[in-house]
């Protein structure tokens, strides 16, 4: 069946969860997810992070249903639990990729914690900021409905994550972009860009193995799953490390901050967005649960319509309880808007009172979220389509 693509070439770019911007996003959202959960569903975050060295910046506000929740809350151990998922600390072959997480300080002298306010906790469920929220969806089952050339670059990282995550010679800190040209329902990897953090006296050919070696495990997979895209070696310009050496990295090379990623968060750079970051919001800030209800209702219109394509973009309001206004490319979603939420308490109900999806948000923040996670409940269009 063909699903007449939109694109003939398109882009594609993901970073790892130890590049020092996604750091800055799981601490976020770990402190999100802690909040919502263990305080009141209503409690509030919004929180912004800066990672640099071994220091850990963390401004905004928290305010639990009493002041313990919020004041006890442990930066320290979610910074720390962060760093060491994403692999900083010693490796299983014992060398120490830094900075150490034991070492890492948190300035929260820019975070107030408190309480909510007398009356707060009524207008939760009004818009408390302006905002414009993009759902975007594409005709492609095979990529989880997102572009397939960010599809294929989570897929990449992954692979080259799975592949070098017990070894010695590659850090936590990763790069992956990727071009892709299609014709209908054939796709192909035409170009592949990587950079990996590795130790200081790696062997270069090490480098390029390891990538090798994921393209051939992906491609392998690829054609178990009926996954109808090309990855033929010969034919791909690779560049790994073209800048050279990468020994240096995470947030001893860079600097970090919360909400830099949006546009990889989301579907990529083919796909234009709205501008509030996700991470570091909790599920009552429209800025995190508009992109989701935009995303359900271009979903549902593109797989119910047989549409090549979706967008659909929301307008809020402060004070206002509801979107204001709407708009989608294709005029369907607006036709069929009678089926979804429209106010916040009601996205809200459908998206989020899962606790177990609110202290998963530090997952989401570092896959992304729509990097093909089905199991969510915005992406329940997917499963209706198998």
């Amino acid at each position: 069946m063909k699903h007449d693509y939109p694109f003939t070439k398109e882009y594609g770019e993901v970073v790892s969860p130890g590049h020092p911007d996604k750091l800055a996003d799981a601490i976020a959202d770990s402190i999100v997810g802690r909040i919502t959960t263990h305080g009141s569903p209503l409690s509030l975050a919004g929180v912004e992070v800066a990672v640099a060295l071994n220091k850990v910046f963390v401004t905004g506000r928290i305010a639990g249903s009493d002041i313990k929740t919020s004041r006890m809350l442990d930066l320290d151990a979610i910074t720390r639990a962060v760093y060491k998922k994403a692999g900083y600390g010693k490796s299983p072959r014992g060398y120490i990729w830094l900075p150490e997480p034991d070492e890492i300080r948190v300035d929260d002298s820019g975070l107030i914690r408190d309480t909510l306010l007398d009356g707060e906790d009524d207008i939760r469920q009004l818009s408390d900021d302006q905002s414009i929220t993009v759902g975007y969806a594409v005709n492609s089952p095979e990529t989880n409905y997102i572009p397939r050339a960010q599809w294929l670059a989570w897929q990449v990282l992954r692979e080259v994550r799975l592949l070098t995550r017990n070894r010695n010679k590659f850090g936590s800190d990763a790069k992956v972009l990727t071009e892709v040209e299609n014709n209908g329902d054939q796709w192909v990897l035409t170009r592949l860009v990587c950079s990996m953090q590795h130790v200081p006296d790696i062997d270069w050919s090490d480098l390029s193995s390891a990538v090798y070696q994921s393209l051939e495990n992906l491609s392998n997979t690829f054609q178990k799953e009926q996954v109808k895209c090309e990855l033929d070696i010969s034919n791909i310009d690779l560049i790994v490390n073209g800048h050279g050496e990468f020994s240096t990295g995470g947030p001893m090379g860079d600097n970090g901050l919360s909400g830099k990623k949006l546009v990889m968060d989301a579907y990529g750079p083919m796909v234009p967005i709205g501008g509030g970051a996700y991470s570091g919001k909790d599920p009552h800030k429209v800025d995190r649960v508009g992109p989701v209800l935009a995303r359900d209702m271009a979903l549902h219109s593109v797989i119910d319509n047989n549409l090549p394509r979706e967008t659909v973009s929301l307008t809020w309001a402060p004070g206002q309880p509801e979107y204001t206004s709407m708009l989608s490319t294709s005029k369907n979603a607006e036709n069929s808007m009678v089926k979804f939420p429209k106010s916040i308490n009601e996205c809200y109900a459908k998206y989020f009172s899962d606790s177990n999806l609110r202290k998963s948000l530090q997952d989401l923040a570092v896959n992304g979220w729509y990097s093909g996670n089905i199991k969510t409940p915005w992406e329940t269009g997917l499963n209706k389509s198998n």
